[in-house]
C-alpha cells in the first residue's frame, strides 16, 4: 500500500472512531488530523474541506461495501439469489454499524451529510451501481447486460435508501435480504 493510501485509510478511521463519540458539528478536521498522525494542511490538500472529507469518506464506505457484496456474488455463481441475499444481509448489518450512517438514521446529522446522501448523491449513485453491475456480471456472464443494469441501478437506488431511512418495520437484516433477494435475483441464468 502506498503511503498516500495508508494516510487516507488513517484519516478515515480517525473520522469514524470520532463520529461514534461526537456528533459531526463537533468532528474537526484538526481533530482528525491528530488522530489520523497528519497535518490538518494534508487534510486540506487532499480534501478541501470538512464536506470534502465526509464526502471521499461515503465513497470510501461504498467502495467498501460494494467489495463485500462483489465477494458475495463471486461465492454464489450459479446461484444469484443467494449471492443477492448474502451480499445485502452484509450490505444491511455492515451500513447499520456505521457512525456516519447512524448520524443521517438519527436524523442529528449535519445538513452537509445529509446532502451526501440525498441532493448530492447523483455521482455515488453512478459509482454504485457500476460497480454492481461490474461485480454482478462478472460473477454471472450468463445474464442478461441490459437486465444485469437495471438490477444494479435499482440496488444502488435501494441501498442508498437503506443509508437515509432504516427499515420501517422490525425485520432483521437477514430477513430484509431474503425479501429482497426473492424479488430482485435475476431468475434465469
Amino acid at each position: 500500500m502506498s503511503a498516500a493510501a495508508e494516510r487516507r485509510t488513517a484519516v478515515f478511521a480517525a473520522l469514524r472512531s470520532l463520529l461514534l463519540e461526537h456528533p459531526w458539528g463537533d468532528v474537526t478536521l484538526e481533530a482528525v488530523a491528530r488522530d489520523a498522525g497528519v497535518s490538518r494542511q494534508t487534510l486540506y490538500n487532499a480534501f478541501g474541506s470538512r464536506y470534502g472529507l465526509a464526502q471521499a469518506y461515503t465513497v470510501h464506505l461504498a467502495d467498501a461495501l460494494c467489495d463485500v457484496i462483489a465477494q458475495t456474488l463471486a461465492e454464489h455463481p450459479g446461484a444469484p439469489r443467494a449471492g443477492l441475499e448474502h451480499g445485502l444481509r452484509l450490505y444491511l448489518e455492515t451500513a447499520a454499524g456505521d457512525p456516519l450512517i447512524q448520524r443521517v438514521r438519527a436524523g442529528d446529522a449535519h445538513h452537509d451529510l445529509v446532502r451526501i446522501v440525498t441532493v448530492d448523491a447523483g455521482p455515488l449513485l453512478v459509482r454504485v451501481a457500476e460497480r454492481l453491475e461490474a461485480a454482478a456480471l462478472a460473477a454471472w456472464p450468463g445474464l442478461d447486460p441490459d437486465g444485469v443494469r437495471a438490477l444494479s441501478r435499482t440496488l444502488a437506488r435501494l441501498a442508498l435508501s437503506y443509508v437515509t431511512m432504516p427499515p420501517e418495520y422490525d425485520d432483521s437484516p437477514a430477513a430484509i435480504a431474503a425479501g429482497l433477494s426473492v424479488l430482485l435475483a435475476p431468475k434465469h441464468m
